[in-house]
């Protein structure tokens, strides 16, 4: 191992960060420390020489590849460690080129091909398809097409971050801005350094990671397991085996990094609906990475009959195409779009359950179902079936009943297996998702809860999600279909309305028809409330001027929002117009979110019980006091 500057580092070779590598991954925070780190080096140079960046491990085999890059000649050699710092003190240097350069210093132009670029071709050349956007934000600042992945957002993000603070500190040194470029650039340049490591093996890889990671290296889980591969490959396999598993190995990793790059999902949750489906079901099974060293899975060297290396290099071969596949189908669940569902069906009840905010116990069926789906084990009505029975238990056991997030969890990875091996059908899972959702949350209650006002409000979420699925029901009722005026993305505390406000005046209208018990029982009721994009105008008004006249706006009669509008059909507001549209908002409440009759097989797991330990139940609370108006909520 040497300690090289960016200066040596990069006079050698070109750098090719491979797929199999997960994309850029710093975010604000880590931007930040790095910036900390520069400014230390510049602003207490005296005392403090240099900087230890960490470790870049590469791989360069005796078949790598020469390029030419200017004049020169220089071999190609893949990343195995220190991406994110090789990538982000290219970015940072970038801007400070361009800095140095428009202020008059054209003599640093002849130093960006020795750390950036040269003509078309990158010192850095990064994956996941960001090759593009980084030459861009390398040459001019900024990307010429917009991103089209976090990992190019964060490139993007990035950049700017850099650019803004070079920005501030120039407009703070005003004539000594030049003297800071040029100290930034020796920084970067010289006194940043990298422990350097070459591999000359492949299958050296894994176990440099194992070594590194016994001695603290912060590495992803997904990194950690391709890495203990590579070290199975290379103790396990004769060295004709050898090549065609890493290669194997290497394209599993690509697709699924791929995939997850093309959500907003998270590696480690994508990893364990992997193990969830192709080694154990059972939430408290899970360890994590160390899990897939078990000897039930992939032992390094204690093989058995039941065991053997034979079964443990099929294994791998078998998870390594499932977790591409799982990556896949995790990243339609967790971020479908009009492009990557198979119907526009499918794509309103997955927005439905990311709606409810509560979808990470679901997700291992969801994926199970997916593939059954799109390997025509299933059809699409099967699938949507679930989809609903989902929705509805996110609805009635979450939000509504208040229980814990992982109520029910072993239930839900129980079936995602048995649907994955196809040792149950879907439809008998679909029935037990609504005997499970009767477990938690009966009929019988959820009807009688409904019966009385309560205080809605007291759970906004629960809330808002209610009355943006009535504004849906009210436009395919009478609206032909419309999308939403109000987008779910723009509901808040402001677009709730209180038609009787909250803090009604003194000798009003409102409480010549309200007692003090009935404002007290009803304010905060479901019944009381609409959504709006006019609460700040309707203030405390009578209901009359909130209603409004034809034409008259912001008014009731006059709004885009449906629900808005159906109240502007009553004459006035007082407890007999509440009970009436509270009679219709809950018959509609009931009938949307009844569960369909099921097998009367008991669905809970004895486990189920155990991971809620603890419940606390946070639904709709009893009424209370009216709140105090805020700016948010004025009515």
């Amino acid at each position: 191992m040497d300690k090289k500057s960016l200066t040596s580092l990069f006079a050698e070779s070109l750098f090719r960060i491979p797929d199999y590598q997960r994309g850029y991954a710093w975010e604000t925070e880590h931007i930040d420390d790095f910036i900390q780190d520069i400014d230390a080096l510049v602003e207490d140079k005296l005392t403090v020489k240099s900087h230890y960046t960490g470790t870049i491990v590469v791989y360069c085999g005796n078949d790598a590849k020469i390029m030419d890059y200017g004049t020169k000649r220089l071999k190609v050699v893949d990343v195995v460690d220190g991406q994110q710092r090789l990538t982000t003190s290219c970015l940072y240097l970038s801007v400070v080129f361009r800095s140095l350069v428009s202020k008059g210093e054209s003599a640093f132009e002849r130093e960006i091909p020795d750390f950036l670029y040269s003509g078309a071709i990158c010192k850095l050349t990064p994956n996941n398809d960001t090759a593009g956007v980084f030459f861009d934000l390398l040459r001019m600042g900024r990307a010429n097409t917009a991103a089209q992945s976090p990992h190019e957002a964060r490139l993007v993000a990035a950049s700017s971050r850099f650019q803004h603070h070079i920005d501030t500190q120039l407009a703070k040194r005003g004539t000594d801005g030049v003297a800071y470029l040029k100290e930034l650039y020796h920084a970067v340049t010289q006194k940043l350094l990298f422990t350097f490591y070459t591999i000359e093996e492949e299958c050296e890889i894994g176990m440099t990671f194992e070594l590194m990671n016994s001695r603290g290296k912060d590495l992803s889980v997904l990194e950690l397991l391709k890495n203990y591969l590579m070290h199975w490959v290379s103790r396990n396999t004769s060295a004709s085996e050898r090549n065609t598993l890493t290669a194997l190995i290497n394209k599993g990793w690509k697709d699924t990094y791929t995939n997850l790059g093309s959500c907003d999902g998270d590696e480690d949750q994508c990893l364990r609906i992997a193990w969830t489906l192709y080694c154990n079901h059972s939430p408290k099974n899970w360890h994590g990475y160390n899990g897939f060293k078990g000897d039930e899975y992939i032992p390094l060297r204690n093989f058995t009959a039941t065991r053997t290396k034979v079964d443990t290099k099929s294994f791998i071969s078998k998870f390594v195409d499932g977790l591409a596949e799982v990556s896949r189908y995790y990243s339609i669940v967790t971020s479908p779009t009009a492009t990557n569902t198979t119907s526009s069906e499918e794509l309103l009840w997955l927005t439905k359950i990311h709606h409810t905010g509560n979808i990470a116990n679901f997700l291992p069926l969801m994926v199970a179902a997916r593939r059954s789906l799109d390997s025509r084990m299933i059809v699409q009505s099967e699938y949507i079936a679930l989809l609903k029975a989902l929705e509805c238990f996110a609805y009635r056991v979450f939000l509504y009943d208040g229980r814990r997030s992982n109520a029910g969890k072993s239930s839900f990875h129980r079936w995602a297996s048995e649907v994955f091996t196809q040792s149950q059908t879907l439809s008998h899972v679909t029935a037990w998702v609504h005997d499970l959702t009767r477990h938690y949350a009966t009929e019988e209650s959820f009807n009688g809860e409904n019966a009385a006002p309560s205080n809605w409000y007291g759970s906004r979420h629960l809330l808002k999600y209610t009355l943006f699925e009535y504004e849906l029901h009210l436009l395919a009722e009478d609206g032909k279909g419309k999308a939403p005026h109000l987008k779910w993305e723009q509901l808040s505390d402001s677009t709730i309305e209180h038609i009787l406000p909250q803090t009604p005046v003194d000798k009003s209208h409102w409480l010549a028809v309200w007692g003090q018990e009935e404002i007290k029982v009803c304010l905060h009721d479901i019944a009381n409330l609409v959504l709006t994009q006019n609460n700040s105008n309707y203030l405390n008004f009578e209901f009359s001027r909130k209603k409004g006249l034809p034409g008259q706006s912001p008014s009731y009669s006059n709004s885009d929002i449906r629900q808005e509008r159906k109240i502007s059909g009553y004459s006035d507001w007082t407890p007999k117009e509440f009970s009436d549209r509270r009679k219709n908002l809950v018959e509609w409440i009931n009938e949307h979110w009844k569960t369909e009759k099921g097998h009367g097989v008991p669905p809970l797991e004895v486990n189920d019980e155990a991971d809620e330990d603890g419940v606390v139940k946070a639904g709709r609370k009893a009424p209370e006091e009216p709140a105090s108006p805020s700016r948010s909520d004025s009515s």
